[in-house]
């Protein structure tokens, strides 16, 4: 499944209705093999961040770049990135979905 603009892709337990953000085949919810793809929006708040400063070789040609994990308003944490390495300073500060880059949400200040 491929995101919309602004959406986050995760998986979502037919079975009890717990959101993860995978790849699992198990709900670690109610152990039930029921997932199946759902689309949430890519708006909440940033958790944490840091700057990889000497990325590993595969992505060394993109120099550094910021990690970050983002708790969503779907009640979900997410791991991505950030469009910019300051994040402001601020934890706790609002995010949104820039784009979904290769797999991986981009993540950028609202």
């Amino acid at each position: 499944m491929s995101a919309r603009a602004g959406f986050v892709d995760v998986l979502k337990c037919s079975a009890c209705g717990a959101l993860d953000a995978g790849p699992r085949e198990i709900c670690p919810a109610c152990h039930a093999s029921a997932l199946s793809p759902e689309q949430v929006s890519g708006a909440g708040a940033l958790l944490s961040w840091t700057v990889i400063r000497r990325p590993p070789a595969a992505f060394r040609a993109e120099g550094a770049y910021a990690v970050a994990v983002v708790e969503l308003d779907a009640g979900i944490k997410v791991t991505g990135r950030l469009d910019a390495m300051d994040a402001g300073g601020r934890l706790g500060a609002r995010v949104v979905l820039a784009e979904n880059r290769n797999g991986v949400p981009i993540f950028r200040l609202a």
